[in-house]
């Protein structure tokens, strides 16, 4: 394994240890306990990842729903704390993303 395999393992198992991932892991079983409320719970986050992947399509209707759902989902606690537990994990991937890509000057224009 070469170093940068190493350092890449070892930033894995610092987030695989950290307070946040942890918590996203305590929200995550919590959900699982209540298979329906986690099917609705993937259900919206299906529909929201693939409002934001497809750019040529009418949003409007699907914005719609997809703001509707979240709004009730919102109201049961468990699924606010999942879903405030998944948000922090991935803007700190982001974060680390972009720390990666600004770090070694590949010169990916900004959008």
């Amino acid at each position: 394994m070469n170093r940068v395999e190493e350092l890449t393992a070892e930033l894995v198992s610092a987030i695989r240890d950290s307070e946040m991932y942890n918590e996203f892991i305590q929200q995550q079983e919590k959900l699982m306990a209540q298979p329906e409320l986690l099917s609705r719970v993937n259900h919206y986050r299906a529909d929201n990842f693939s409002m934001q992947q497809d750019v040529n399509r009418d949003h409007f209707t699907l914005v719609d729903q997809v703001s509707q759902e979240l709004s009730e989902l919102r109201k049961i606690p468990e699924v606010n704390a999942y879903l405030d537990s998944e948000l922090a994990l991935c803007r700190e991937v982001q974060k680390i993303c972009r720390t990666l890509i600004e770090g070694i000057e590949m010169g990916i224009p900004e959008i």
